[in-house]
């Protein structure tokens, strides 16, 4: 990833988030208290990758119609949704 991939990256969360009307975006435990990802094929709610890849039960809650929404990404997104960043180890790739 460089420098615009990461911006465009930026760009596409920030809208899912405003255009869910979202204010975060957390991961889902099961009953146990456990974060399992599940493999899947199918695009993140969040950024769009279509990449097959772990993904994470997550919701994020809407001030606006005070419901906590569901929805299904990847592992990127619940890093960034929790740093601000993506993983050291890219963010030092990219910059």
């Amino acid at each position: 990833m460089n420098k615009t991939e990461y911006k465009q990256y930026e760009n596409k969360v920030a809208d899912f988030m405003e255009g869910e009307g979202i204010t975060n975006l957390s991961t889902i435990s099961d009953e146990n208290g456990n974060i399992e990802p599940s493999f899947s094929w199918s695009s993140c709610d969040c950024c769009g990758s279509d990449f097959g890849g772990d993904r994470y039960d997550c919701n994020g809650y809407n001030p606006t119609t005070k419901e906590i929404q569901e929805y299904t990404v990847c592992s990127d997104c619940v890093y960034y949704a929790e740093y601000g960043q993506l993983d050291d180890m890219t963010m030092m790739d990219i910059f």
